[in-house]
């Protein structure tokens, strides 16, 4: 991401055409932009929008919404560029509007966090980024996706990929997880938890660029994806570096070196976040007792797991689990 003073302005872009999804570009700029009002007055910063189009004017996009627009604009290097999904057939747009290929190779080498939702990541495939990177797309067009760019490595099983600051989601309903994310970049952590919690508190896992669980492969260390693996078997169990180290055939030192360096984390961190996804998870969908989901995650006290709990995600359990069951319907069968 571009280096800016801790107060100036947050610069997106949104790249328009007519047959983009609006919501895949309106509802990331107003979690970005509550993001900025839950942040302290004195830190706040100003989130601007720049909505570029082949032609400056007022789209008509293809859910029958109008959208403003300037036309592309080279000087304009954002902190967040946003490819929308793309409703129907993406080739079409493919060849349509080709101009935007050179402000997303110019926003990715600028460092720029490059978002793209569900088909809009054929526009990022095109410019060749992804090539030999992990990406996903619109679960409908997987295959048509893996032939027409080979060289690229669809992930079907990832609602979210991430290469450096490049990342795909497969539909709109994952770009609020990964505003979470990106609103912890640009604000604060507290912002970020602040803005989980307003717009999606059922989120299980909050996207983050070690991805949690078995689905992380954002490095490609396999004796600390053996150790992770490892973890998450005995994650009720206290942290025994020796024996993780031991498992993978290294030392202590060098797993703990190495754990950091790719995961972005130690391995006592990485555990406490898992444990709390866990609990997140049993405070959905089970009716255990609060005492007994602590026991379930390896954190027999309950006082302390409500404190970690709260240390994590900005609530305590009883808080989260009211939140996450406050919803007065559910679709029937």
């Amino acid at each position: 991401m571009p280096q800016r003073s801790s107060t100036s302005p947050i610069t997106i872009v949104g790249l328009a055409h007519r047959q983009m999804l609006a919501t895949s570009m309106t509802l990331p700029v107003e979690i970005l932009r509550a993001a900025a009002q839950a942040s302290p007055g004195r830190l706040r910063r100003t989130v601007n929008l720049h909505v570029m189009a082949k032609q400056p004017g007022v789209i008509e996009v293809a859910n029958g919404l109008a959208i403003a627009s300037q036309g592309f604009d080279h000087g304009i290097l954002p902190d967040v560029l946003l490819i929308p999904a793309i409703w129907r057939n993406p080739h079409r747009v493919i060849k349509q509007e080709r101009w935007q290929l050179e402000l997303i190779e110019a926003a990715a080498a600028n460092g720029s966090t490059v978002c793209s939702v569900g088909t809009g990541s054929y526009l990022l495939a095109e410019t060749g980024l992804l090539d030999h990177l992990p990406a996903t797309t619109h679960w409908h067009w997987f295959e048509d996706f893996a032939a027409t760019y080979p060289r690229v490595k669809l992930r079907r099983d990832r609602l979210i990929t991430q290469s450096d600051n490049l990342f795909c989601v497969g539909s709109v309903n994952s770009i609020a997880d990964l505003m979470v994310y990106v609103a912890g970049l640009l604000f604060s952590r507290k912002s970020a938890l602040a803005i989980e919690n307003q717009f999606s508190p059922e989120i299980r896992r909050r996207f983050s660029p070690h991805e949690l669980g078995p689905w992380s492969e954002s490095h490609n260390d396999e004796k600390v994806l053996d150790a992770q693996l490892y973890l998450q078997k005995q994650l009720r169990a206290p942290l025994d570096v020796a024996a993780v180290a031991k498992a993978v055939h290294l030392t202590p030192r060098t797993l703990s070196r190495r754990f950091k360096h790719a995961v972005g984390l130690s391995m006592g961190s990485y555990l406490n976040d898992l444990k709390i996804q866990e609990a997140k998870s049993l405070l959905h969908h089970s009716n255990l007792t609060i005492t007994d989901i602590a026991g379930a995650v390896g954190i027999p006290d309950a006082s302390h797991f409500a404190q970690q709990f709260r240390r994590h995600t900005g609530v305590t359990p009883r808080q989260f689990r009211a939140a996450v069951r406050g919803k007065p319907f559910r679709l029937e069968s």
